[in-house]
């Protein structure tokens, strides 16, 4: 271990005698996952309800995909995600003409929505083989059956395809993971940097044959640490005390932690060096790391968000952190890896950690 390992247990130790830092990083997370998760029901979350538009269509048409839809879990009512045929469906289809089917999302989530357009085209692709023969029947005789009983079996497979909606315990959980790690990047190392300026001591360290390179790498480090720690404790403390079990990909569930935690850790070195006084580096860290969860999706899911507060997401690291589990969540241990999330965490991190660089050590030589 070099000298910048050295620097990091520093900045470590200091970190464990502040009794505060280890409460707010350690005790307040899991209090506030629990008393947040406690707010929504343990019990399975509702069943998807669909609301079919079947138009002039004859009544069988809608019959037909009213059982497809029940058979697969879904409610069929008068509400939900609704489900519009065009007329004169099954006559367009035994034609060879293309059909639009309109699936309007409502206040449902996209998961949901998805996988009700899944089952659309499964029910459309096994009504065509049946179309000739249902329109040449007599209106009482007609019927519909998109059952995957007979020679033909069709399967469809999307990203939508049997979403699980997840836990509010689970989203809570990970919000809170994303939310405190962010926090104490930005307030407790912040506040320590500014302090080490103030009394003298790090500047102490860059007068010594320390390389500065070596110090950036070590508070670099300390803040990695850090925040491994709380992912243990946060996770952990999940797992046995409130009983949640995340099913996912654990792998890729570290790559997305690991990038973010760079991520956070740049933006919280980059902020630090724009502060002379510990008191305005805490204030101002606290109102950037708690705007950036709210905005982030911690708070609140982002589908109830307008679209325009969605696009501000999508350009902060708690946003696409938030992104990457809530997909990782809803499609379980096979939900594709989220490369493009990760990509953005990185390329946030690679854009801050040289600018955090180069004006820590302004503050240095100053």
């Amino acid at each position: 271990m070099g000298a910048w390992w050295k620097i990091a247990k520093l900045e470590l130790t200091l970190a464990f005698r502040d009794r505060e830092s280890l409460m707010w990083s350690l005790v307040a997370p899991i209090a506030m996952a629990w008393i947040f998760g406690s707010m929504f029901d343990s019990k399975p979350p509702q069943p998807t309800r669909v609301a079919i538009d079947a138009g002039a269509n004859p009544v069988y048409v809608r019959d037909g995909f009213a059982e497809l839809f029940t058979r697969e879990g879904f409610v069929v009512g008068d509400d939900g995600i609704h489900v519009e045929f065009p007329d004169s469906l099954m006559e367009k289809l035994a034609s060879g003409d293309s059909v639009n089917v309109k699936v309007l999302q409502g206040d449902a989530s996209d998961n949901r929505a998805r996988a009700v357009s899944a089952r659309v085209r499964e029910g459309l692709y096994r009504a065509v083989f049946q179309a000739g023969t249902v329109t040449h029947a007599s209106p009482d005789n007609a019927k519909l059956d998109l059952s995957e009983r007979g020679p033909l079996w069709l399967t469809t497979q999307t990203l939508g395809v049997a979403p699980r909606v997840p836990d509010g315990r689970e989203r809570t959980l990970l919000a809170m993971l994303i939310m405190f790690v962010m926090f104490q990047v930005m307030t407790f190392f912040l506040q320590l940097w500014v302090e080490d300026l103030r009394t003298g001591k790090i500047k102490r360290i860059a007068m010594s044959p320390t390389r500065t390179t070596d110090l950036l790498v070590g508070q670099l480090v300390a803040r990695l640490v850090w925040a491994v720690l709380q992912v243990v404790v946060i996770l952990g403390a999940g797992s046995l005390v409130m009983g949640i079990r995340l099913n996912l990909n654990w792998v890729h569930m570290a790559v997305v932690l690991g990038s973010f935690m760079l991520t956070a850790a740049a933006l919280g070195m980059f902020a630090g060096s724009f502060f002379k006084t510990s008191e305005k580096a805490t204030a101002v860290g606290v109102m950037i790391s708690l705007t950036m969860a709210a905005l982030g999706g911690c708070w609140w899911p982002l589908e109830i968000v307008p679209p325009a507060m969605r696009a501000v997401a999508r350009v902060l690291p708690t946003g696409q952190a938030m992104d990457a589990f809530s997909n990782m969540l809803a499609l379980g241990p096979s939900a594709p890896f989220p490369l493009v999330n990760v990509l953005v965490l990185l390329g946030m991190a690679a854009l801050l950690l040289p600018l955090a660089a180069r004006r820590m050590r302004a503050q240095l030589i100053n």
